[in-house]
């Protein structure tokens, strides 16, 4: 068996009011479908990669920086009475995913799907 592979390289920037933040992410094999956007109990936002597992980031003040302890472990009884509650992971709200567009006609690669448009889907286990 034998195979072509192309590792490209990604990165995710913040973007608020007048500031911007960049950060690189885990280099695509392949796999990678999407990754999604929650929101914490405690406002902190959080970007799920599925196998990569996930990251936070605040907005004020713009950061990467992120002590707070935030599981992306799933969890049998994730859901709650919160509205837009996750169905995978306590104590997270989802927002949308990121999904690659690679035909779209801005040539934008990476577009954002609202949850209002496309349900929260089920992401890979974090290995």
């Amino acid at each position: 068996m034998f195979g072509f592979h192309s590792d490209w390289t990604r990165a995710i920037s913040v973007k608020y009011g007048a500031k911007e933040i960049q950060q690189d992410l885990f280099e695509d094999t392949g796999w990678w479908r999407g990754s999604h956007l929650y929101r914490h109990k405690s406002g902190i936002y959080v970007i799920h990669e599925g196998q990569n597992g996930c990251f936070g980031f605040t907005v004020e003040p713009l950061s990467f920086d992120v002590r707070a302890s935030i599981s992306c472990e799933k969890s049998m009884t994730a859901r709650q009475e919160i509205s837009g509650a996750s169905q995978y992971y306590t104590d997270l709200i989802y927002l949308g995913a990121f999904s690659e567009t690679p035909n779209a006609p801005d040539g934008v690669p990476i577009s954002f799907v609202s949850a209002d448009e496309r349900p929260e889907a089920e992401l890979p286990d974090i290995l």
